[in-house]
């Protein structure tokens, strides 16, 4: 009995050490991919806006479809967000197959994650053909049902079960795959909508109340003239600064948390709204009420945005990520026609709104109100 005790623990310990010793290999399974192009970008943005309409229940088709570039850009497009990353894509008539190799941010020595899975064509939902993480060849049904119980476990209303089963087919020819979604509607009743809402919550992120909060106290600044509609953006800075500040918080982790949806609420402001809310959930009240868009930082209106919504995206998904996606949005102006080219001066706002809100979710309580009135 008290051998079979033994061998209990050491099953319960040992297991996953094992499976996590088993899970890296000293090297990439992929070879040092190129760098992300202009045209990458653009190729990527259009995939994600296709594959959003379906999400969103606004494509009654219901058909997203992709070919292996489209995918091979969208993964070039997450790797300049999360270092190091490689990956590749594979489509023919057996199905569509996805390489990607990852190491573990500020951890290398552990090695690379490589996984590699192939999905064959169905026309009764997600079939999942072959699954390998590292050293490990997986039991495919055994494993998606682990993942998808281990989603629904850490999300309120079962987001593993919730994708699993929206996926309705999966047609793959020479190069091209098409996916078939079952956006269970529109609005917030749409795939999208119910996947983002319970992702934010399972980050631990603000949520649409609080950040709506600070949205609507900074548009009632403007429209009583506390917060100006033209000259510097230095106010409306400051100002985000000052509510914090004057809030009154139990804790350090509460300040934290209110500072961030001080952050997101100025760049949905003096940013870009839609893609705030595209991440948080809405926030307008009045659509075409846009205070702060008459305002600049060293006389450019674009330096203002570059810089606001660098902080809030810092708040939202941490420095690299924000950075990174301040790259991609160069390479998108660079690659697309009419696009305004490549600037530097961007990516110096870019780092400048990151900084500012590393620096200020960092801040004490005492050290944030000395700091109000200071910026200009």
């Amino acid at each position: 009995m008290r051998l079979v005790f033994v061998l209990i623990v050491l099953c319960l310990i040992g297991g996953p050490i094992a499976f996590a010793v088993a899970s890296f290999q000293p090297d990439p399974i992929l070879p040092a991919s190129a760098t992300l192009t202009p045209r990458q970008a653009v190729q990527s943005k259009a995939l994600i806006k296709r594959a959003r309409d379906v999400a969103d229940g606004t494509d009654p088709a219901g058909r997203s479809e992709a070919t292996a570039a489209e995918l091979d850009a969208l993964i070039a497009t997450a790797a300049r967000m999360v270092k190091p990353l490689l990956g590749e894509t594979e489509i023919d008539e057996t199905g569509l197959r996805v390489r990607i190799a990852a190491q573990v941010p500020g951890v290398p020595q552990l090695g690379w994650v490589n996984f590699d899975a192939t999905a064959a064509p169905s026309r009764d939902g997600l079939e999942v053909a072959s699954l390998r993480l590292g050293r490990m060849t997986l039991p495919t049904g055994m494993t998606v049902s682990v993942v998808t119980g281990a989603l629904n476990l850490v999300t309120p209303d079962d987001l593993g079960s919730l994708l699993l089963s929206s996926v309705s087919a999966l047609d793959t020819r020479d190069g091209v795959a098409v996916l078939t979604l079952d956006a269970g509607g529109s609005g917030d009743a749409s795939l999208l909508s119910q996947v983002k809402s319970q992702l934010r919550g399972a980050a631990g992120r603000p949520t649409t109340a609080e950040v709506k909060t600070h949205f609507a106290a900074m548009s009632s600044a403007a429209k009583d003239g506390t917060l100006p509609r033209t000259g510097s953006a230095a106010p409306w800075i400051s100002y985000a600064m000052e509510r914090v500040a004057l809030n009154a918080h139990q804790s350090a982790e509460e300040k934290e948390f209110d500072t961030r949806a001080a952050l997101i609420a100025l760049a949905a402001h003096c940013g870009d709204v839609a893609a705030i809310e595209l991440i948080v959930g809405k926030l307008q009240e009045e659509p075409g009420f846009k205070p702060c868009d008459g305002t600049h930082l060293a006389g450019r209106k674009d330096l203002r945005k570059h810089f606001t919504l660098s902080a809030g995206l810092q708040s939202i998904s941490g420095s690299a990520m924000s950075f990174g996606m301040g790259e991609v949005k160069e390479l998108l102006d660079t690659g697309r026609k009419g696009g305004s080219g490549f600037s530097f001066d961007d990516i110096a706002a870019d780092r400048a709104g990151i900084r500012y809100a590393e620096i200020f979710r960092a801040a004490t309580p005492e050290a944030v109100a000395a700091w109000v009135g200071q910026i200009s």
